[in-house]
């Protein structure tokens, strides 16, 4: 009957030695993000900006129509420029898609 308490002990500093390996590799990761911590500052802000830009449509488009008006050649020329890769990006995703099918 004594095999109960020690697998009891066992289990218990198994326990023990887990939970404190799991403190150092949390402390582990903690270091390491701070590497990458700057980046995902940025990528929040992108993700705030994009999310504010999606919520006021109104500004966006009352700000290209104050660059169609204000330079209204490069208004166009930027225009053509996103149409053209728009297109191209759609061109890729087909191609993609093709080349996947393929596989």
């Amino acid at each position: 009957m004594s095999a109960a308490p020690d697998r009891a002990e066992q289990l218990a500093r198994r326990r023990e030695l887990l939970v404190h390996r799991s403190g150092q590799l949390r402390s582990r990761v903690a270091e390491q993000m701070q590497v990458v911590q700057p980046a995902l500052v940025w990528a929040d802000r992108l993700q705030d900006a994009w999310h504010w830009l999606r919520a006021n449509p109104l500004v966006v488009a009352g700000g290209v129509l104050a660059v169609a008006l204000w330079r209204p050649r490069r208004a166009l020329g930027l225009a053509l420029r996103a149409w053209s890769g728009w297109k191209l990006l759609q061109r890729a995703r087909s191609a993609g898609s093709a080349a996947s099918r393929l596989l």
